[in-house]
């Protein structure tokens, strides 16, 4: 249908940041721009007439990292990010037994919990799991992903099927197992069939346009208990040839075997930017370290708070070169998990020795949090892209300076500074690790307070973007890091029909209430799928 909305406050964020008040739509494309003076001139060319009352249109978000179909794997699970204490962890747990009926024969299987939240600052172990069944195996992940804790009697389910369970990362006195060690975990753990993984994925992708969405960049590979890349595969492309995924996905390939990525890329499995508008194979993606939370993040220097840790590397510097070169000499981007200094430099390193200068393939590091003034010189240098998260904050900077101390912490989640030393960030969540709502990454990035407005001034006040620099995070910017800055990411003609409209003025109402904007509308590709503006 050919729609005309009238009467906007319609901000294209192009490079003039143009405004207009008329917006015009023929078939998935912008086909008009203009202002109240031109419209009796062009609505007879439009089925439908919009006003939008001076509400305020926007392209539609893009969130730059996350894990769409983890998160719609989560959704299925015990969702525990709300736990204050391990007694109320027990509790949950048991409820959730209680209410889905399960029994020796079943799994329960959960997420989000965050040592930081509980009363007893401490990360539960597998007598306190023990507590909750005996009899079920339980295995409990914590939010950032990075570390999971199990039962005695999911320890005792995997010694059946393992010959051999040692690993730096396992402690089966404790149940806890990070990193790779997650992999003999999640090996006694079911995965979900080709159609559960299209229910779970169309679950996730509405979720996305009740929140402005229509674009996100996705790391899915890893996503079940059992790496299995070829289901994944195939089902987003059924769902995209179908005409069925209502969000476009760029998917980040995220590889840790190099023999497995050769194989993908020699028999053709994964070719750089195949695939339509909808699904189209993005980066190889790397997981070089863990998780601040969890001071799995890989550092130069002990952790201010546990003097004997530098974090965990899960590649070697030597197989990060070889992915790398691999990945420029297929002309395939890559971007590489790093969130401690350490990581970081390392990235940069390889990006250094194997990339041109220029960085045509636009290779980026994902999440970027503990970087160091000569870190973001070399990035600038290489041109290497940021995929940052704002909402990270709101947990973040009350852990920060305890875990690297206060003088490192003054360079670190450096959102203006990268801005204006012309780095290219992009937003995104993380999701699961946190929502994607997109408001309350923006009041984040704008305020660099937590969502309950805390420090007053915000914390490293001078890292805080403005709200047109938030907002192109969150668009173009994203766009930019997929090739895709001419097909989306700004409202101009000739563009994709992908917008938003909200509910109160971004760009007049109070920093601290950003987070309270309301989504009213929702299209992608020329189709209204969010309405609540009637």
């Amino acid at each position: 249908m050919n729609i005309l909305f009238i009467n906007g406050n319609i901000h294209s964020l192009d490079e003039n940041n143009s405004t207009y008040e008329v917006l015009g739509i023929k078939d998935n494309t912008i086909s008009f721009l203009g202002h109240k003076s031109d419209i009796k001139n062009v609505q007879h060319e439009y089925e439908k007439i919009i006003n939008l009352d001076n509400k305020v249109m926007l392209p539609s978000f893009n969130d730059s990292h996350m894990h769409l179909l983890g998160y719609g794997y989560f959704k299925s699970k015990l969702n525990l990010s709300n736990c204050t204490s391990i007694d109320n962890l027990i509790t949950e747990s048991k409820n959730y037994i209680i209410y889905n009926k399960l029994n020796k024969n079943d799994m329960l299987i959960g997420r989000g919990w965050n040592q930081d939240n509980f009363k007893e600052k401490r990360i539960p172990t597998r007598l306190d799991l023990d507590k909750i069944s005996t009899e079920i195996p339980i295995i409990l992940k914590r939010a950032c992903g990075h570390i999971s804790i199990c039962n005695s009697k999911a320890i005792e389910l995997l010694k059946t099927t393992n010959e051999c369970l040692e690993n730096n990362h396992i402690n089966l006195e404790k149940g806890l197992f990070s990193e790779d060690g997650l992999n003999l975990l999640n090996s006694i753990i079911k995965n979900p069939s080709l159609e559960e993984l299209k229910k779970m994925i169309l679950l996730t992708c509405n979720e996305l346009l009740e929140n402005g969405i229509t674009s996100v960049q996705s790391d899915d590979f890893c996503a079940l208990p059992i790496r299995d890349c070829d289901i994944v595969l195939k089902a987003f492309s059924e769902l995209s040839l179908e005409n069925k995924l209502p969000v476009r996905v760029y998917e980040q390939c995220l590889f840790e075997n190099i023999s497995e990525f050769k194989m993908y890329l020699n028999n053709n499995k994964i070719k750089f930017h195949s695939g339509n508008n909808f699904f189209k194979i993005g980066p190889l993606k790397l997981l070089l370290d863990g998780a601040l939370g969890g001071r799995t993040a890989l550092l130069n220097t002990p952790y201010e708070d546990d003097k004997n840790n530098l974090g965990i590397a899960n590649l070697d510097k030597s197989t990060l070169d070889e992915f790398i070169k691999i990945s420029n000499d297929n002309n395939m981007q890559v971007a590489v998990h790093a969130i401690g200094d350490k990581a970081i430099d390392w990235v940069l390193d390889s990006y250094e020795k194997f990339s041109e200068i220029s960085n045509p393939l636009r290779h980026g590091i994902v999440h970027c949090q503990l970087t160091t003034k000569n870190s973001l010189n070399k990035m600038k240098k290489l041109n290497t892209l940021a995929y940052i998260q704002p909402i990270f904050l709101h947990y973040d900077l009350h852990i920060v300076e305890n875990r690297i101390g206060t003088e490192k912490a003054k360079d670190t989640y450096a959102f203006n500074t990268m801005n204006n030393m012309g780095i290219s960030i992009s937003s995104g969540s993380d999701c699961p690790v946190e929502h994607f709502n997109v408001m309350n990454g923006i009041h984040c990035a704008v305020n660099r307070t937590d969502l309950q407005n805390y420090p007053k001034n915000g914390w490293l006040p001078n890292e805080k973007l403005s709200v047109l620099d938030a907002l192109k995070s969150y668009t173009i910017n994203g766009a930019y890091s997929s090739f895709e800055e001419n097909i989306k990411g700004t409202l101009e003609t000739g563009k994709l029909a992908d917008m938003v409209v909200l509910d109160k003025d971004i760009f007049s109402i109070e920093s601290n209430k950003i987070k309270n904007i309301n989504i009213l509308m929702t299209i992608v590709d020329g189709e209204i799928k969010v309405n609540k503006l009637i």
